[in-house]
């Protein structure tokens, strides 16, 4: 898979937005908080969408989607308030995006403060213009930066530099220093 980058992402949050913004049409009747409600748990969703088709791991995709449905569902049942679910909707795109793209907890943290950056400026958005699409916008361009954290591995990042892709010499590369880190030790 291609890793993500800053144009995917960009393009990602142009859809959302959009998205977001034909919905929030269509149900204008309704207050500002529960448009913000009916669309948080969808735009997650087809973000969640995008990072699984960038990322090589298999592995856990439907436990991902059931803990998605999961949140939307309790904070439905609870009522949380919209900045609560805002909140929770955000802390599963970092988990997962941590679980997926990221090696080291220096890098889920440099991701969670991007993700802190986004949040604010949604927040900044929602209270100047009042509309759900810019608020949704705002927080999604900005998580297109996600792709610009250092990777602090140098195996990741030989690997990363490639396109994500691990090329056949590159892959028996790394297996004979493996081979010989193992002989070497007594």
């Amino acid at each position: 898979m291609k890793a993500p980058g800053i144009i995917d992402g960009i393009f990602v949050a142009v859809l959302i937005a959009i998205g977001v913004g034909f919905t929030t049409l269509m149900f204008s009747f309704t207050g500002l908080g529960a448009q913000l409600d009916l669309v948080l748990p969808w735009a997650t969703l087809a973000y969640l969408i995008y990072l699984f088709r960038r990322s090589d791991t298999r592995v856990g995709r439907v436990v991902a989607v059931v803990a998605w449905a999961t949140l939307g569902l309790a904070c439905w049942l609870f009522e949380l308030p919209t900045s609560q679910h805002a909140l929770a909707q955000a802390g599963l795109i970092w988990i997962l995006r941590s679980l997926y793209f990221h090696d080291s907890i220096l890098n889920a943290l440099l991701d969670l403060g991007v993700i802190a950056v986004g949040l604010v400026a949604g927040a900044w958005a929602l209270i100047n213009t009042g509309s759900a699409a810019a608020a949704l916008w705002s927080f999604f361009l900005l998580q297109a930066l996600f792709c610009l954290i250092p990777v602090f591995d140098p195996q990741r990042a030989e690997i990363r530099a490639c396109g994500g892709r691990n090329s056949p010499f590159q892959s028996a590369h790394r297996v004979a220093i493996d081979a010989v880190r193992k002989l070497s030790q007594p």
